[in-house]
């Protein structure tokens, strides 16, 4: 790779900028490309939005709170032992018009995916920019995900940082890893290898797909071998079984692998196979086992899982076909005119910022004009009504109130990956 002759080892096994781990070479708040200056989005440069929000995250160690997050509450994890109980504390917590947690003892912490998605935000500015400033922060949060992978398992994988309840399917304690977190951080040091060559990158993105491929359980569903939620429960998401497909997919191409490449096309089958007549999907199989009906940005996880699979495939391929026609369902039946992320097919509010963000990486994969001027228009409302001058995003703005805490997982490190990708894929626009 071009970049490996401009890099050297760091004695932690990633390859290091030139420039060092110094903190004078840290990102500066209010740094701008110029290029895409002339690309400004509902009065704001991307570039400085992105930078000022990479900004706040680090200001704070990329710790904070979360919406998930009330069972850390010392108080609500003494009391709440019973599913119902957690349930009810968890949910609590999250939709309460007041943040209780500063009450409530919820420490600030850092959430192994959070940590993945700035790693990758990092990641996708030092490929646009080749400043070594953005690789030097990217490999110190890979040193974070590399030591603080799940105890639970010799193979890397992540969970949460709080116990989280699924309803009364599955309880997942705090740590436990599953498969939807494993992959987003897993997919940290595949794109890390990717850029630097790195070999111990490598090693853990290896590793966590021989996690996905033999220790996440299985159950058969339509005749496939779905994937369930973590090691522990029967639960089977599809947008979990897309991320995994494509994950894997990605891993035995690199690494020439093929039973990681046989059970990313098995994955990929039951995806297609549940895929509705309307042409979206709904959470979980059966359909029951959630209140989730087309929600926006799960369906946003499946269809950029499917979108390099099905890339170069025939028209008329399963994949292809199934890929187009949820790309128009998500287009035609998840947004409002102006841009604003419908919650669900049917639901406008609450719009979430998370999907937000995932509409502009979901628009932002394939080089066309209606994708992308979709993630304009998505980014454009987001800053007017999710955007926080001094650096943060809102969560999401409801029927009734604004929900302006600012989540470290949920909001922050979603929009920064989210910018971060937008600016690549404007980088080459006239």
């Amino acid at each position: 790779m071009e970049r490996n002759a401009r890099t050297k080892e760091n004695g932690k096994g990633w390859t290091q900028s030139p420039e060092g781990d110094s903190r004078q070479d840290e990102p500066q708040e209010g740094a701008t490309d110029h290029h895409i200056a002339a690309h400004r989005v509902a009065g704001y440069d991307p570039a400085v939005v992105c930078e000022n929000a990479l900004g706040w995250a680090r200001d704070r160690d990329y710790a904070g709170y979360d919406p998930y997050d009330g069972l850390n509450s010392p108080f609500l994890s003494a009391v709440a032992r019973h599913w119902l109980l957690r349930l009810v504390a968890m949910h609590g917590v999250r939709a309460f018009p007041l943040n209780l947690r500063p009450y409530l003892g919820v420490p600030e912490e850092r959430n192994p995916k959070g940590i993945g998605l700035f790693a990758r935000a990092y990641l996708n500015r030092y490929e646009q920019t080749d400043e070594g400033r953005y690789l030097t922060e990217a490999e110190r949060l890979l040193d974070w995900l590399a030591d603080n992978t799940s105890p639970e398992f010799d193979t890397p994988s992540w969970g949460y940082n709080f116990d989280w309840q699924n309803s009364n399917k599955f309880f997942l304690p705090a740590g436990h890893p599953c498969g939807v977190v494993t992959v987003f951080c897993a997919r940290a040091f595949l794109h890390h290898y990717r850029v630097t060559g790195a070999e111990r990158s490598l090693e853990f993105a290896r590793g966590a797909a021989t996690f996905l491929r033999k220790d996440i359980g299985t159950e058969t569903v339509r005749g496939f071998d779905a994937l369930t939620y973590t090691p522990y429960d029967s639960y089977v998401a599809i947008n979990a079984n897309a991320l995994a497909a494509d994950y894997l997919r990605a891993v035995g191409e690199l690494v020439g692998e093929e039973r990681l490449l046989e059970r990313a096309r098995e994955l990929f089958e039951f995806v297609v196979d549940t895929q509705t007549d309307d042409g979206g999907w709904y959470y979980s199989v059966p359909a029951s086992d959630s209140h989730l009906d087309y929600d926006n940005f799960h369906t946003g996880f499946v269809l950029e899982s499917l979108a390099e699979y099905a890339e170069g495939k025939p028209p008329d391929h399963p994949v292809r076909r199934a890929y187009e026609r949820g790309m128009t369902f998500h287009r035609e039946h998840h947004f409002e005119p102006n841009g604003a992320p419908k919650f669900e097919h049917d639901t406008s509010r609450p719009y979430d910022i998370h999907a937000s963000a995932q509409a502009i990486i979901t628009f932002t994969r394939r080089d066309d004009p209606a994708d992308r001027e979709l993630a304009r228009r998505v980014l454009a409302w987001t800053l007017n009504r999710l955007y926080d001058p001094d650096g943060y995003f809102y969560r999401r703005v409801g029927r009734v109130t604004t929900d302006t805490t600012p989540y470290i997982r949920w909001s922050q490190a979603w929009m920064c990956l989210a910018l971060s990708e937008y600016l690549g894929a404007i980088e080459n626009e006239p």
